[in-house]
């Protein structure tokens, strides 16, 4: 199956400095965009954004050969956002703003046409860090069977998204060293197993033991795509929802994760729910099982718009949304990039986000913007 059907809920801000980086980004893509309006005149292919999951963003970017068995491809992504926030007892508010730049290089090694090694490197203005964010390398058996090792992120969540920033069940994205194995019996059908190596351990363990994922993802019909996932342990996930007890845990919870896709003419409906299975002995009883959906509505307007809605919400996650909906608008300026802009406005379930006074939150409005170019 060649179809992958997502940018992460922001969890720190910068409000020193915050607004200037914003209208410096802005400045940035209205600047592009206008250089670029003869070339966006030229027809293109597809509409929209340029990926809508994790998966497809990685794989982003325009290939340059360098060498006949080396090529590399880059994307530079600038966002800026504006979150208010509305406390319950004084009902006073609260503006957080961020702004940040993030640039992504990827290389892919091909010594032999089955084999090849891949190294996706990404800097981001935010964290002042520059990371491998995969490196791998792959093996194709035959034509159904292939087995890669390395770095990288595993078959739990596909994470869809058309808005600018993405939805909340991102708390399940888990990157980790690891080996996997992917059966492709058909076009229309994918399975992939991992043992990998996580971060979280045992309390009381000094030595890391073995986790594993598995997804199976098909089409059921030319409209309708869909997806199952499992993990074994969620507190493994970038997330890092033990991060207070230095990742440790009295038992592993598991995880699963499901996605449906309606795809027909220009519109486009995505349902993706993901969850624990059991509790978080370490957590309140209030968060100690957390639950996200997300459910976008997207009609593509002509070669070049998109718009779409969102609804989604979280159970008993901390610092987000209970429930959550807005709007986005994507234009694809050329071939090459898209500007998206997007509105949310969200309530809280009381005292699952507080403020730095422990001042609990009841709602929440944000206004994002994200201009990506692949080069």
């Amino acid at each position: 199956m060649t179809w992958e059907p997502g940018l992460s809920h922001p969890d720190s801000f910068i409000p020193v400095r915050a607004y200037s980086g914003i209208r410096t980004c802005l400045c940035l893509v209205l600047l592009v965009s206008l250089c670029s309006s003869r070339a966006g005149a030229q027809e293109d292919e597809g509409a929209g954004r340029l990926y809508v999951t994790n998966a497809e963003r990685r794989e982003a970017g325009l290939e340059h050969e360098l060498t006949p068995w080396l090529t590399a491809s880059f994307l530079l992504e600038l966002e800026g956002e504006i979150e208010n926030y509305r406390l319950i007892a004084s009902g006073a508010k609260e503006n957080q703003r961020s702004a940040n730049a993030t640039l992504q290089a990827g290389f892919v090694v091909s010594p032999w046409e089955q084999a090849k090694a891949e190294l996706v490197l990404e800097y981001d203005t935010e964290t002042e860090q520059l990371i491998a964010d995969e490196a791998f390398a792959s093996l194709e058996l035959n034509d159904s069977w292939e087995i890669e090792a390395g770095r990288m992120y595993t078959p739990f969540g596909v994470y869809i998204s058309h808005f600018a920033t993405g939805p909340l069940l991102e708390l399940g994205e888990t990157r980790a060293d690891m080996v996997l194995l992917s059966y492709s019996p058909s076009e229309q059908l994918d399975l992939s197993i991992a043992a990998y190596r996580g971060d979280a351990r045992k309390t009381g363990q000094d030595s890391d033991r073995w986790d594993g994922a598995l997804g199976i993802e098909g089409w059921l019909s030319e409209q309708l795509a869909a997806g199952l996932s499992y993990q074994s342990d969620l507190a493994d996930a970038d997330e890092r929802l033990l991060e207070d007890w230095d990742d440790r845990y009295q038992q592993r919870v598991p995880a699963i994760s499901g996605f449906v896709v309606w795809s027909v003419a220009d519109y486009e409906i995505t349902l993706e729910a993901l969850g624990a299975l059991k509790d978080f002995r370490e957590l309140d009883r209030d968060r100690n099982r957390p639950l996200a959906w997300n459910l976008e509505f997207v009609h593509f307007f002509g070669d070049r718009f998109e718009w779409a809605l969102r609804v989604e919400g979280s159970r008993e996650l901390e610092d987000a949304p209970e429930l959550q909906g807005g709007a986005s608008l994507t234009w694809r300026a050329w071939e090459n990039s898209t500007l998206t802009v997007e509105y949310l406005r969200g309530r809280f379930e009381t005292g699952l986000a507080v403020s730095d006074d422990d001042e609990p939150y009841d709602r929440v409005e944000s206004l994002a913007a994200q201009f990506s170019l692949l080069f």
